[in-house]
Formats: C-alpha cells, structure tokens, sequence
C-alpha cells in the first residue's frame, strides 16, 4: 500500500501478479487489506509476495548443497587472478565489484533517483494483531518514503531517502509513534547505495550481477527482478541463444524500462518541497510497458496520482470474498503456520 505519495491522507494499492494469465483479484487483495485477513486457501493464490531473513535463506541453501554432485562450495575472498581459465564467471560480490570494477563503466542515475541511503530499524511488535498485517506499507515521507514490513516476528521499517536531508529527528518520530517506545538512536542501522548501471555487463566471459551490475532504489524490489531475470539472460547465453552485446543491450535496456517506471511514483505527486520538487522536470514515457510493469501496472499507479487514469477492476469473486471473510486475521494465521513446522 502506497500511502501519501501524491499527497498526506491518499493511499492507493499495487498488487503483484499483474500480467500473469491465472491473476490475482484486485477486489479480494482490497478486501484482505480492510479486515486484516487472509483465507484458509491462501496458498492456493498464484502469486504471493514473502519477505525473509537473507541470512536464513542462506542457511537453509547450505543444507541443499550436498544434493547437487557437481557443485563445490570454496569460500574465501576471490580476486580477479583467482578466477582466470573458466568458461563463465559471475560476480555477485554487490557494490565492492571486486571482479569487475572495469573502467569507465558506470552510469549514474543521482539527477533522475536521488535516493541513495536508507536507515533501518527492526522491533518485536507492540501491538501484534494491529501491526502485523498481510501487506506492505511505503509510506512518504519529507525526503523520501518509509518502509513498514510486517516479519514473522518483528516489524522492520525503513527511511529511504537522498542522503543531503537530515531525516534521523524524523524517522524517530515516525518510529515512536508505531512502536509508541522511547528509540535509541544507537539501534538504528544506515545502508548506503549507488544508484546506476553498468554500461557493460558482460566482458569476455565474465558477467556481473545483482548490485554488481546495477541498482534503482528499494521501491517494487525491483533489484531482486533484475536479479532473477538476468539469470534467465544468463541461461540464455550459456545456451548460445546470446551474444554478449546483445546480453548488455537487453540488460541496459530493461533497467531504463524499470527506471522509468519507478520515476512515476514521484514525479506527478502534488506534494512539494525540495525533495519531491526534484522529480518535477524528471522526463518520463508512461505507459512504457516491460514485462515486470506491463500497460496495467501503469493504470494502478498513475491511477493513484491523476484523475485522468482509472484503476483496473475485476468482476468481485463471492466465493473468494466469502473465504476471506471466514479467515483467520494475519497474525492468528501466521502464528498457526509457525507452530506447523
């Protein structure tokens, strides 16, 4: 849920899926947000977002190594002579590039995303039943927007923000007021980003990817999108369906795609001060579709700046609606579901 992006008290909502042949309904998703429920089929939903502990993740990847037989797991810090003679090498060392820090081979994108630093800060909940919902909250804010993701068991929230605003006095207080706690100004956390691309990608073999080969900002998780689909791309060429440039053009290619439709969630808010002020003369091609935000992505969010775009609607699913209803709140569910495993 977007909240106050075109102005304070507006909230307007972007469900995933979009594009996808089995979709979601926009009605349902809209009815879970109001009642703070999920039903007893949720699983059954074809796309589903998760949010998780990278760490975990990694854990649990370690217990599936031994499945795979021609797989060897060296860890150490590698360098650019350690990895010479092999068909293909990937570097996804993020913003270090340690093995592909080539030369006049970025793009910075600072005068179109001014975001560049986040503060973060996670709590159990003080408030469970009310805090932990089915859904995420991006929230904006003077200098940017804030991030308030409902976890398993602690809600983690964020301020993303261009790092010539001084946002600390105000995350605290947009903290306190959630938590309603006293915040420690030690427990909150700062992450800094380059925001940009590569121009090159892939040079003799070696490729690079995640943050290694480029960055926007955390709204609509795009990174992990381009992640994922640089895998594909990646496939691709190991297949021989590829050639290098064309493997640069696409990546260059779908990360302008995604920027431009990232600008748009700035760039028409009727809020204004210096920050928001600075998307104002940001150039942008709507309805620019790509596969991630095709022509109906642009409905939903342009629909919830300017009055001229209506927001998609689906024929109301009773049965779905009805399910609902008889779920259990998020919470309940989520406790049940841990308590399975």
């Amino acid at each position: 849920m977007f909240d106050g992006f075109n102005q304070v008290g507006e909230q307007f909502t972007f469900p995933f899926g979009i594009g996808q042949t089995d979709k979601y309904n926009s009605s349902s998703l809209d009815r879970m947000i109001s009642i703070n429920k999920v039903p007893d089929n949720i699983y059954e939903y074809n796309d589903i977002s998760v949010h998780f502990r990278a760490s975990d993740i990694l854990k649990y990847m370690d217990t599936l190594v031994g499945q795979f037989k021609n797989l060897t797991i060296i860890r150490k810090d590698a360098t650019v002579d350690d990895v010479t003679g092999f068909d293909l090498v990937i570097d996804s060392t993020g913003f270090k590039k340690l093995l592909t820090n080539w030369d006049d081979n970025f793009v910075e994108i600072s005068d179109k995303v001014p975001n560049n630093k986040a503060l973060v800060f996670r709590h159990p909940y003080t408030d469970k039943q009310n805090q932990c919902v089915p859904y995420s909250i991006f929230k904006a804010a003077n200098s940017g927007w804030i991030w308030n993701i409902p976890l398993g068991d602690q809600l983690a929230v964020g301020y993303v923000h261009c790092d010539k605003f001084d946002v600390m006095d105000e995350f605290i207080e947009y903290i306190q007021h959630k938590f309603h706690l006293t915040v420690d100004r030690d427990r909150i956390g700062t992450v800094r980003m380059r925001t940009g691309r590569n121009k090159v990608h892939m040079k003799d073999n070696v490729v690079a990817i995640g943050l290694c080969s480029a960055f926007i900002e955390p709204i609509e998780s795009t990174g992990l999108y381009l992640t994922t689909s640089a895998l594909k791309r990646i496939t691709s060429y190991i297949d021989g369906n590829l050639t290098e440039q064309e493997y640069n053009q696409q990546t260059n290619d779908e990360f302008d795609g995604v920027m431009n439709f990232i600008i748009a969630h700035y760039k028409y808010s009727k809020r204004s001060n210096e920050y928001w002020d600075l998307y104002k003369n940001v150039p942008v091609e709507d309805w620019k579709e790509i596969d991630i935000f095709p022509a109906e992505a642009w409905d939903y969010v342009l629909s919830g700046f300017r009055s001229d775009v209506t927001r998609p609607k689906d024929a109301v699913n009773p049965q779905e609606l009805i399910d609902i209803q008889r779920g259990k709140e998020f919470y309940k569910w989520l406790e049940d579901e841990r308590n399975l495993t």
